[in-house]
């Protein structure tokens, strides 16, 4: 019996992936993006100049005398990202996701100072591993699941300049902040998410609609909120002792928030087109009685839509988000935000943001659909957004 397909070797370089699969003695084909890269006897080859930080799809094939399929795997990788110039590592590595009869498997790049990772698959703990990958033998081929990655690492070990004074700063913190540890406060957390559609649908003979899509859109909206109703000032020497929360819990669509950013991206035959609408929400004060002080309305001058690149099939967006408090001297609530959109339907969106106030994220793929979280983090107290402690870092995709 022919030894079954099986990927053995996948390495990614910023301009190459290479690929070793199970020597099956017949001819094998391989595909990238729908186009035939290579067909042959071989059980190798290596994908030469690609672009830099770039996603793909990709199908090996083996084939009988008659050249049908007669088995097939499926993956989504891409091609490391060697630029200085970053602040979330999660920029930088490749999320690699391979489908089979048999199994998922999710590999990731190397991330220092993390020892092990959890592994949750639709909200629910699996396992931790010690390595940069995790094969699923036991998920449904009918079913579509949501993979988390969650790992931590001191903040010593960031790559932002001057971590070793932020570390210890940090630490510092954690020990007059009554709703941190020092550990919590210097230790930064990373979450890899990734939306694996159903085995039977990627692994089809014939492409499903989906794959034709031409001219997809998304809607992406992000909020930050307080959710409690009154939040003390950590100032204590301040007049402005309490301000007004928004008094609620994640919710798309609530009108109750600190900032909110909305896009709009959608491909055009010809093109596409970026539309971003900001919006920020009323700071009010209240004195140490939690009588009404004062109110104001801080600039949206901050939230910047900083590049747009586009080519025929992929739109690259960047968001900077800094808003301060109009009524006193205190941190910004800062977050940054890359996302690449594909005319294939596939989106890759990275995120690094303060660990206060609460953040979400949200998604939906044409007009009439419905929201879908893709990120949420609690707030773990306005003292967090001081510039020492460490940040979150998110990263989700879609396979589907």
């Amino acid at each position: 019996m022919p030894m079954r397909l099986e990927l053995e070797l996948l390495e990614q370089t910023d301009t190459s992936i290479f690929f070793i699969w199970s020597n099956t003695g017949g001819t094998c084909r391989l595909e990238r993006d729908g186009k035939v890269i290579y067909k042959g006897t071989d059980n190798s080859f290596k994908d030469e100049g690609l672009t830099p930080g770039e996603m793909y799809i990709y199908s090996i094939e083996r084939l009988d005398l008659d050249e049908k399929v007669i088995d097939r795997i499926k993956l989504q990788t891409g091609t490391e990202n060697y630029l200085d110039d970053f602040i979330n590592r999660l920029q930088q590595i490749t999320v690699s996701t391979i489908v089979s009869d048999s199994k998922i498997a999710i590999a990731w790049g190397a991330i220092d100072g993390i020892a092990s990772f959890d592994i949750y698959r639709d909200g629910e703990f699996i396992t931790d591993t010690d390595k940069n990958q995790f094969t699923d033998l036991e998920a449904d081929s009918k079913k579509a699941y949501t993979y988390w990655v969650h790992g931590k690492r001191p903040l010593e070990k960031s790559e932002e300049k001057m971590k070793h004074r932020k570390s210890l700063l940090a630490t510092v913190f954690g020990m007059v902040n009554v709703r941190s540890s020092q550990e919590q406060a210097a230790m930064e957390e990373f979450w890899i998410i990734k939306r694996v559609a159903k085995r039977e649908q990627l692994l089809a003979e014939q492409p499903t609609q989906k794959d034709h899509i031409q001219q997809p859109e998304w809607q992406l909206r992000y909020l930050t909120f307080i959710g409690e109703e009154i939040m003390p000032n950590p100032n204590l020497m301040s007049l402005n002792r309490f301000f007004k929360g928004d008094g609620r819990s994640f919710d798309p669509v609530s009108p109750e928030y600190r900032t909110r950013v909305d896009l709009s991206v959608r491909f055009t035959e010809d093109g596409a087109l970026v539309d971003c609408s900001k919006d920020v929400g009323t700071t009010t004060a209240y004195n140490w009685r939690k009588k009404f002080r004062k109110a104001d309305v801080a600039s949206a001058a901050g939230i910047e839509l900083k590049e747009v690149k586009e080519d025929h099939h992929k739109i690259a967006i960047d968001l900077k988000h800094s808003v301060g408090n109009p009524l006193v001297a205190s941190p910004d609530i800062d977050y940054q935000l890359t996302a690449n959109f594909y005319r294939n339907g596939v989106y890759d969106i990275i995120g690094i943001h303060d660990q206060a106030p609460n953040h979400e994220v949200y998604l939906k793929s044409g007009r009439n659909a419905e929201w879908g979280q893709i990120h949420e983090a609690e707030d773990k107290g306005l003292s967090w957004m001081a510039g020492p402690i460490a940040s979150q870092y998110w990263r989700i995709s879609n396979f589907e």
